[in-house]
């Protein structure tokens, strides 16, 4: 019976905290316990009683040299590894953190293991956090030293300063004294020594927490004094680097930032430097009460801002993700594309740092590139699009646009459009579809302006409809360009039936009151009329006028100088005058008026005589001159020679 009882309560008692192996001598003791007569429940409370003594007491039987080093070295509780499952608490996660990649980032971001290594490939990553998680697990110096001697080339810096930080902390007693005599050994092993030389050269990259580490571990080893007060300026430098921070985000006017570069640029990190730029930007382009208005070609010139925008290609290589978004924001409202390596810095940082981006900061940075003329490379390209489409449910309605706008500018200029497009951009698209109702009017031009240059599959026939609508519902506040451009991008994806829609006719009724006062442009009263003859849509009475008189330029009537002079016509482009006569043969029941039919003739001669008329245009203008009011030999003999 008593073995019975045994027998069930066993399992329990072997799979009690503290056992290692042993399970027969474990079994044997508890049988000599329970031999006395006692109770089931206090069997089983002796037998796991008696199987974590004889545990404990068989691991320090068996290892008595290692119990022995492990208390004359250690000075503190082993710290955890960095768990690859993430952390549950904030104490753990504290307890568990890579010595030196705990600086908080300009935003707060809490710890990701794998923004812990950021910027080195997947490979070089991989091993960096296996060499993290070998440094954790020493208890000693040797262990240390013997990665230190075998995988230097392959650390990062925050392995080196892990490495040294532990170092330190064995060669500490409980007490807080150095074991001087032991550290006598260590500071003159080659492999320490390769060490320091190593963290040397990586101290810049460095946050607030490894320099920390690395100030704490010369002082306590007592190292020369150079590496000591090297070490303990550059926690001095963050320190001022800080109060810096507050002065630039303090500053209301461009002068107060560049005084602060000129007097302190040797103090200036990554994050005042970004900081700086993008203050500069916002204060010059931006209209505020009391704030002196700056002439943005005088600040270009200037020495300061020069010298500022070094220290942005300097810092570039360190910068994270949404420091190198606000630089190239600042470039790109400020017009300046500077050194192309400097734009070319900025872009291979983010390519590496957008893995840990967020929405605003993508979008961000392809805009930026896109205004300033600059051709990402499909690395760039395909990280953006990976972290785009992961992140899409995360996109505000300004990210979308400005996003999808950058894409549509290099898919006009480069052939094939840019690489690694496809799938961000319909999942962007499937994204601002179900959240349009966010959208203002003129961001609902610009996104439609970006689809139709993108020539995308929408994946609902009313989408362009909704987004039409979305954009009529207040005409007054789209400024001339989004106005036309709207009207231009039904013209290439709607349909006839989005043409005569309500919303069609409000846009068009709206742009021919705009170019009735010249406040639209040629190009764009070009793409207005081209949209009316692709969806066949006729104008109300004095909309084309104003449209053709507009694109076309003032009526003879109204070219009369001193004296009975003639002023000649503005030039116009090959593809303005096209999209005239081709969009008005279209119409039904509209042909060009005298005035404008003299116009158009004479624009043709023009540009022909000019040799500006490809063969195309020509061909184009044949086949339509009829159907617009012209006659076909006035047209034929104005594109002789074309």
């Amino acid at each position: 019976r008593r073995l019975a009882l045994f027998k069930e309560c066993r399992p329990r008692a072997l799979n009690t905290p503290g056992r290692t192996d042993g399970g027969d001598a474990n079994t044997a003791r508890s049988t000599r316990v329970t031999s006395g007569g006692m109770s089931a429940a206090v069997t089983q409370r002796a037998g796991a009683l008696v199987s974590r003594a004889w545990a404990t007491s068989g691991s320090r039987a068996r290892h008595p040299q290692k119990q022995s080093a492990a208390a004359a070295s250690s000075v503190e509780r082993r710290r955890p590894g960095l768990r690859r499952a993430g952390l549950t608490t904030t104490r753990a996660r504290a307890r568990a953190m890579p010595v030196g990649a705990l600086a908080p980032e300009e935003e707060g971001n809490k710890l990701d293991e794998a923004a812990v290594f950021t910027g080195a490939s997947r490979g070089d990553k991989a091993k960096q956090l296996e060499i993290q998680d070998l440094i954790l697990a020493c208890e000693t110096v040797s262990p240390i030293l013997e990665i230190v001697g075998s995988k230097l080339d392959g650390f990062s810096h925050i392995n080196g300063v892990t490495a040294l930080y532990r170092i330190a902390r064995s060669l500490t007693s409980r007490g807080g004294r150095l074991r001087r005599k032991e550290a006598s050994f260590v500071v003159e092993d080659r492999r320490f020594l390769a060490l320091v030389d190593f963290v040397e050269a990586h101290s810049a990259k460095l946050d607030r927490v490894g320099l920390e580490n690395r100030k704490w571990a010369y002082h306590k080893l007592m190292l020369p004094s150079e590496y000591r007060s090297r070490a303990a300026h550059a926690v001095r430098q963050l320190d001022r680097a800080k109060d810096l921070q507050g002065d630039l985000l303090d500053a209301i006017d461009v002068e107060t930032i560049l005084v602060l570069v000129e007097d302190a640029a040797e103090i200036f990190n990554k994050v005042n430097v970004s900081t700086a730029v993008h203050r500069v930007a916002r204060l010059a382009t931006t209209k505020m009460n009391g704030v002196v208005p700056v002439d943005v070609q005088s600040l270009k010139n200037d020495a300061r801002f020069r010298k500022l925008m070094e220290l942005v290609e300097t810092m570039a290589p360190e910068m994270a993700v949404v420091s190198v978004a606000n630089a190239l924001w600042a470039m790109a409202r400020l017009q300046w594309a500077g050194p192309e390596s400097t734009v070319d810095a900025l872009a291979r940082r983010a390519a590496r740092e957008c893995v840990t981006g967020e929405p605003r900061h993508l979008s961000t940075v392809m805009w930026a590139l896109a205004v300033l003329g600059h051709e990402p490379r499909s690395k760039l390209l395909a990280a953006v699009g990976d972290r785009a489409v992961q992140k899409a449910d995360g996109f505000k309605a300004p990210d979308i646009v400005n996003m999808l706008w950058a894409y549509a500018r290099w898919h006009r200029t480069a052939a094939g459009g840019a690489p690694c497009s496809v799938s961000t951009v319909d999942a962007l698209c499937a994204v601002a579809l179900r959240e349009l109702h966010t959208f203002t009017p003129y961001q609902c031009a610009n996104l439609a302006w970006s689809l139709a240059m993108l020539e995308v599959t929408l994946p609902n026939p009313r989408a362009l409809g909704m987004i039409l609508d979305r954009a009529a519902q207040e005409p007054g506040k789209l400024d001339p360009t989004a106005l036309t451009h709207t009207l231009w991008a039904i013209g290439v994806k709607g349909t006839e039936m989005d043409g005569n829609s309500g919303a069609f006719q409000t846009l068009l009724a709206e742009a021919a009151r705009r170019a009735s006062t010249k406040k639209i442009g040629r190009t764009g009263a070009a793409g207005v009329v081209w949209a009316c003859g692709r969806l066949r849509v006729t104008p109300r009475p004095g909309e084309s006028d104003a449209l053709l008189g507009r694109l076309l330029g003032e009526g003879v009537a109204e070219r009369g100088g001193k004296g009975g002079t003639t002023r000649p016509l503005k030039p116009l482009e090959s593809q303005a005058l096209v999209h005239a006569v081709w969009g008005v043969s279209q119409m039904d029941g509209v042909t060009m008026s005298e005035p404008h039919r003299a116009a158009a003739l004479e624009h043709a001669t023009r540009l022909t005589g000019e040799g500006k008329m490809p063969k195309a245009h020509a061909e184009a203008l044949r086949q339509s001159a009829a159907g617009a009011g012209l006659d076909p030999r006035q047209m034929e003999a104005a594109l002789a020679g074309a």
